[in-house]
């Protein structure tokens, strides 16, 4: 019926009161049912006047000897054709401009099913967008920050960033693309990474990754999926720069760092939901002394 869009004029016929009760009884079950019925609400608080053909027909006949052909030829439909052209607009764009936009807060995991059946979960300061009644047209995915995918069996899409795309079947696989970074991990099936540079086929148990416009590389994994999916961010050779942004995004805080060299590279571990274990954890290892605020938001490093 509705879902299927096997009746191309469904909505033609319940403005019009035409569907069956059966019809009648599905479509209000319909999870989209509601906002249909706000549209038409708005829709029918256009002003209309009744327009009568044969007293408009006699009126023009009457002014035809005072005012030129011209003028006199035009029939003032506008109000008519304004009002169906704003039904057609309202209409219009509840059906096609149907994105939907996903944001994970500060420390928080969030989970979306994609309309295919796969499962995407977003990693702390990450938004996610995709076209939700166009998905069989469109199968792509927008990404700023972290997501670890696990796609349905037999389903095929892309995952879009500034860094790059990501193309799947079949498979369980985390990206990250965040300014200059862009790290893919695949645990399960296979990837293609492609931008204007590379391209990459990455089978289970490999990672990829392009930083700051170096030479792109490979490693092997061993993980069977991202640590932070059980509380806890893994770092390999990493600038600390990005290491820092972790913390900052894990536990809504601000670091001041002015006498590190954020170009130091990292290696390790810290935990996601126990603040001054992670502090620790990571200053600790480096030699750095730090003081937090009163309030908690804001670490001041020292050498």
């Amino acid at each position: 019926m509705f879902d299927d869009k096997k009746d191309d004029i469904f909505l033609s016929r319940w403005i019009n009161g035409e569907l069956t009760k059966e019809e009648l009884i599905a479509f209000k079950s319909h999870p989209e049912y509601e906002h249909y019925v706000k549209i038409m609400a708005g829709a029918d608080a256009l002003y209309l006047k009744e327009y009568n053909e044969e007293k408009a027909l006699i009126a023009l006949k009457s002014k035809r000897s005072s005012t030129s052909k011209k003028s006199g030829a035009v029939i003032k439909l506008w109000p008519y054709v304004a009002a169906a052209a704003s039904i057609a607009i309202i209409l219009g764009l509840f059906l096609f401009s149907s994105n939907q936009t996903f944001t994970s807060s500060y420390g928080e995991q969030l989970a979306i099913t994609l309309p295919d059946g796969s499962e995407m979960i977003l990693n702390a300061k990450s938004k996610a967008s995709f076209n939700k009644n166009n998905w069989e047209g469109s199968r792509s995915i927008t990404l700023e920050g972290e997501a670890y995918f696990k796609v349905k069996k037999g389903s095929k899409f892309t995952v879009i960033t500034e860094n790059g795309e990501v193309s799947v079947l079949g498979t369980q696989f985390n990206v990250y693309a965040q300014d200059a970074f862009f790290e893919v991990h695949c645990f399960e099936g296979k990837v293609s990474v492609v931008n204007n540079k590379y391209q990459e086929i990455l089978t289970a148990g490999k990672a990829f990754r392009d930083l700051d416009n170096t030479t792109p590389e490979s490693w092997t994994i061993k993980a069977q999926q991202p640590s932070w999916i059980t509380n806890s961010s893994t770092f390999r050779s990493i600038p600390l720069q990005y290491v820092f942004n972790e913390l900052e995004k894990q536990y809504n805080i601000k670091i001041q760092s002015p006498s590190i060299d954020l170009k130091t590279i990292y290696t390790g571990t810290f935990p996601n939901n126990n603040k001054k274990v992670a502090l620790r954890t990571v200053f600790g290892t480096l030699g750095f002394e730090y003081s937090l605020s009163p309030d908690g938001k804001t670490v001041v490093l020292e050498k």
